[in-house]
């Protein structure tokens, strides 16, 4: 998938880039239309599940979720949709820009991200920095946890003042840890999808 230059907010457009997106696995844009189009799509999933009482839910689960990638100028998102022919990962993958304040570089930051929370090279070619955290949160009257795996990579052409951060969100019962088999081949598909990641275009 391509996201094109046009939907960065920021004055220095960051060049076009590529993932490779499982079957199944769509591009969205984090506007009011994606956000209606996803809960009609999910309220009729309900319905056909004969679950409708979890549709309030459904809607402010989804309106936070949507408000807090604008309050991160989140560009876009990757999630896949359910269909007769593959499952659906519990994953979701968002994209944002990052600038340094001040017109500094990002070096500080990465360097405080690589002693206090691990962060390493997601692959041999160390253009994209990958780290972990775990949280829980309430859902409705249940407690969840989630695995967030973050990727931040420069753009080139702006001496590292600037970079894009993706953050992967893997769901997950809170009895489950990190290390559950399942817990883990989610991140692990996280982990495939972000390392076909290349700058430019298709």
């Amino acid at each position: 998938m391509s996201l094109k230059a046009d939907l960065l907010k920021a004055a220095t457009p960051a060049p076009e880039y590529r993932i490779v997106l499982p079957q199944g696995w769509t591009e969205y844009r984090p506007d009011d239309l994606t956000e209606q189009e996803l809960l009609r799509a999910a309220k009729i999933r309900l319905r056909e599940a004969h679950r409708p009482d979890l549709a309030a839910e459904l809607v402010g689960i989804t309106k936070r979720a949507f408000a807090q990638m604008r309050r991160t100028d989140a560009l876009a998102f990757y999630m896949g949709v359910p269909s007769d022919e593959n499952g659906v990962l519990p994953l979701s993958i968002t994209v944002s820009k990052r600038i340094a304040p001040d017109g500094l570089t990002l070096d500080t930051q990465v360097a405080d991200l690589i002693r206090n929370h691990g962060a390493k090279p997601l692959n041999d070619d160390q253009v994209v920095i990958r780290w972990e955290s775990s949280q829980t949160h309430t859902m409705g009257k249940e407690r969840i946890a989630t695995q967030t795996i973050s990727y931040l990579t420069p753009i080139p052409g702006t001496a590292r003042r600037e970079a894009l951060l993706f953050v992967g969100v893997v769901p997950h019962p809170i009895e489950l840890d990190r290390h559950d088999t399942a817990v883990e081949s989610y991140i692990y598909a996280c982990d495939v999808i972000m390392s076909t990641f290349t700058w430019g275009s298709k």
